[in-house]
């Protein structure tokens, strides 16, 4: 995406619209790690302690991550470092979605 916005836009616009996606995707890989540590129907109680931590922290690296940027950046298009953002989590969601209807993940135990 940065790519294509350096190429229609202009360099302040292609590196705000990075830092958007790799503040959403940090934040996420690490809510991903945090979330899925265990496994089992032993782990639940972990498993549920996790995701809300997960989440928490996760929701935290997203504001420290807005403020490094607004901070540091300079100049920053402030436009594109949140459609950046926006892309890459609707990317993630629909990737989520479609292999939600996956017909593989559909199939019942035989």
């Amino acid at each position: 995406m940065a790519l294509l916005v350096f190429a229609l836009v202009d360099w302040t616009a292609a590196y705000s619209a990075l830092a958007g996606g790799t503040i959403c995707a940090l934040a996420n890989a690490y809510f991903t790690r945090k979330a899925f540590m265990y496994i089992g129907a032993r782990a639940a109680a972990r498993m549920l302690k996790a995701i809300y931590t997960g989440e928490a922290i996760k929701l935290l690296l997203i504001a420290a991550g807005f403020a490094m940027a607004f901070v540091y950046v300079e100049p920053l298009n402030i436009f594109y470092l949140f459609a950046g953002f926006l892309a890459v989590h609707i990317t993630g969601v629909i990737a989520a979605v479609s292999l939600q209807n996956h017909p593989m993940s559909n199939r019942q135990a035989q």
